[in-house]
């Protein structure tokens, strides 16, 4: 039996990808084919070689040196592709780690195009991606069991997975990988069994659909590219914790997990700098090292990725960083902007709309409400002795930034609706300092948070799962009675959610990133034993 790792190319990226392919692979051999029973169609196959220019002896040559063992250098990753070209389409196989060069170019939509129309036999693992949730990508494994299962917010990176056996079982092996390529055994190493798989995909990939997979559909409109890119960088210099640097890639069908057995090397024109991790401080230490600028510098800083200290890739950081546009409803994964496909976008406000939500207009604030309760601190301590030797200006603005809005909010909650204000209180655990809610009432534990954004509001989210935690493993002393977790969300906006079923509409807001991290957080709270709630409040600029 030969494996086959089959790509399929993009359109519009085939003479770039040529391009490279031709600089970086040489072609030793170039002919035609066509398939028996099938003379029209004429494949143009090409083979490319890749091989180290030096020969290397192992890293861990130490151990052989010390019984004065020698062994003979070798090529320490020959790489192959094959070219396959058609008037209708364009096919790579990858050898060795060519995947790397290839991954890039392909038709990311061709693998799972051709998975939504075959019926698996046995589910194997799979890989999972769900965008700004605090496991963004997870994988599973399985035993004896046939369904494509996934949950709301979660998307397919992966699949490996047993077919039935009257599908195509002749042409190719009963396991399959699906990814951004197609990965299978074939019945011999030859030509002809190559482009039979190939026609045989293709001709599955024209029939009708059995499963529902959520992925993402690339944005391929330039404009919208343009756009998303400058706001990205806009993004990462307000904030640079509005990125995610992934842990696992999936190339081609191929797990590859950034920090196992891995360094990395940062390098910008001339700079560089070798590090263990790929990590946000790390490269923004490499940037202030170099005097750079994050909005003009961040993307154009290119990583190499090291395996037993040899360069195995280069990548701009923008393939290697992970964003969430709210506005445009699109992701950026692996340097590419994807929008979410109607599969991933249902599941999710479906899940969302679950939710119970609370709102009472006597909980609304406002801008008003914000200086008339600053104005009536300053009255009562503007004579304090901190704020002896200040004129009236400086002993105001103390004020206003000591009674800043999250707080006031929470203080006047407490004033005269009957919670227990616990803002700015920490309680010790074994990792520190910890501040455990915002508010108690009744047995629900708040965590409150006032913004306009995702970016400002998903923070909140984290807190209460990570504070649920503390709660649920006793990790906190003297804690009152809890049975329910709320999430409070003051939202600046004048106009409000619709009325759906006698509850605001969470699903109807423009926020993508904070619905996942909600929904996320729905499933965890759940898992812990609580029922989660969310409040929802206005506040009035």
């Amino acid at each position: 039996m030969g494996q086959v790792n089959l790509y399929k190319i993009d359109v519009s990226k085939k003479t770039v990808f040529l391009s490279k392919l031709k600089e970086k692979y040489e072609l030793i051999g170039e002919q035609n084919y066509c398939l028996v029973g099938n003379s029209e169609t004429i494949y143009s196959v090409g083979t490319y070689l890749n091989l180290p220019e030096t020969k290397k002896i192992p890293e861990w040559q130490w151990i052989l040196d010390e019984y004065d063992h020698k062994i003979e250098e070798t090529f320490s990753s020959p790489k192959a592709v094959i070219l396959i070209e058609s008037a209708r389409a364009t096919y790579a196989i990858t050898y060795g780690l060519s995947y790397f060069i290839v991954d890039r170019y392909c038709d990311i939509d061709f693998a799972f195009d051709f998975a939504r129309r075959i019926n698996f036999k046995q589910i194997k693992t799979t890989t999972l991606t769900a965008p700004n949730a605090q496991r963004n990508k997870m994988i599973n494994t399985y035993l004896n069991y046939n369904e494509l299962s996934f949950d709301s917010g979660e998307s397919y990176a992966k699949i490996k997975a047993k077919i039935d056996s009257n599908q195509g079982i002749m042409l190719h092996g009963e396991t399959v990988e699906i990814g951004h390529s197609i990965k299978t055994q074939l019945p011999e190493n030859s030509m002809d069994c190559i482009l039979k798989f190939i026609e045989y995909v293709e001709s599955v990939r024209k029939k009708d659909e059995i499963h529902k997979i959520p992925v993402f559909n690339r944005v391929r409109d330039e404009n919208i590219i343009r756009e998303l890119d400058a706001n990205l960088l806009k993004k990462i210099e307000e904030n640079i914790e509005c990125i995610n640097i992934s842990e696992l890639d999936i190339i081609g069908t191929t797990e590859i997990f950034n920090n196992n057995d891995t360094s990395f090397t940062l390098k910008y024109e001339r700079k560089s700098k070798n590090i263990e991790e790929l990590t946000k401080e790390n490269i923004l230490q490499f940037i202030k090292e170099n005097n750079l600028n994050v909005k003009l510098h961040f993307l154009a800083i290119k990583v190499v990725s090291n395996k037993n200290g040899e360069p195995v890739r280069t990548d701009a950081m923008k393939r290697l960083i992970d964003f969430t546009d709210d506005k445009k409803r699109c992701l950026l994964l692996r340097g590419e902007w994807y929008s979410f496909n109607d599969d991933y976008v249902q599941y999710l406000q479906d899940s969302i709309s679950e939710l119970e939500v609370v709102y009472d207009s006597r909980y609304d604030f406002s801008n008003k409400k914000l200086s008339e309760y600053v104005e009536r601190k300053y009255k009562e301590e503007k004579n304090f002795v901190e704020y002896s030797g200040l004129d009236i200006r400086e002993v105001k603005k103390k004020i206003k930034d000591k009674y800043y809005a999250e707080r006031v909010f929470n203080n006047v909650l407490a004033e005269q609706f009957g919670f227990e204000n616990h803002d700015r209180e920490s309680d010790e655990t074994g990792v520190g300092k910890v501040e455990l809610m915002d508010l108690y009432k009744e047995g629900t534990m708040y965590a409150v948070k006032i913004g306009n954004s995702s970016a400002k509001l998903s923070y909140v989210v984290e807190q209460s799962i990570s504070s649920t935690r503390m709660y649920k493993h006793n990790l906190l002393p003297e804690m009152p009675k809890v049975d329910k977790i709320a999430v409070w969300i003051v939202l600046k906006r004048r106009t409000h959610l619709p009325i759906v079923n006698g509850k605001p509409d969470l699903s109807s807001l423009r926020m993508i990133m904070l619905k996942n991290r909600l929904d996320a957080w729905k499933k965890e709270v759940r898992i812990l034993g609580y029922r989660p709630v969310v409040y929802l409040s206005y506040w009035e600029e």
